[in-house]
């Protein structure tokens, strides 16, 4: 026992040259582990960053987007309006056997066809109604079938249009013409 005691006080060669390095390794160790924390404190800063970031540039695109919605709501009313107008004026032409109600709504969708509509159609619409223009005035060849036939597609386009200015489906509601 007195050997096993003597020989706890002792160390040899390389017991020496770990005890000596032990402070560089809790140092270093010490070292590592404030470098991680900083690592990590900068990584959560630059998400806090990158959060924050995209949160006011989606709260930038809303505004954007109502304030661009609340300047066209007027248009797209009018439109909308207008669309309606023309789709009757052509269903009435197409459809009615009062010669004198025909003759109004003719005058009513040539009037349109001038005007207003140019203002707020878009491009399906404005070829609609060019097609059925053809066929009332006799640029193209038309018989009653063929005026209805150009008033649905009519509606039909100002179907899509409205959906598409007003960011709905009505594609359910959607024939084919």
């Amino acid at each position: 026992m007195e050997h096993e005691v003597a020989g706890l006080g002792v160390r040899g060669p390389r017991a020496e040259n770990v005890v000596k390095y032990i402070p560089v390794f809790t140092a270093l160790i010490a070292v590592a582990g404030f470098w991680f924390t900083v690592q990590q404190y900068n990584d959560q800063q630059q998400q806090a960053a990158r959060r924050l970031a995209d949160e006011q540039r989606a709260a930038a695109a809303k505004q954007a987007y109502d304030r661009e919605q609340a300047l066209l709501k007027p248009l797209l009313d009018r439109r909308l309006e207008l669309y309606f107008a023309a789709s009757e004026a052509a269903a009435t032409v197409a459809t009615s056997k009062d010669q004198k109600e025909r003759e109004r709504a003719g005058a009513r969708f040539m009037q349109l066809y001038a005007g207003t509509m140019v203002i707020v159609e878009d491009a399906g619409v404005e070829e609609a109604m060019i097609q059925y223009h053809r066929c009332l005035t006799g640029s193209d060849p038309c018989d009653q079938g063929e005026l209805t036939r150009r008033s649905l597609a009519l509606a039909s386009k100002t179907r899509d249009s409205i959906g598409n200015s007003f960011n709905v489906k009505l594609g359910d509601l959607k024939g084919k013409y």
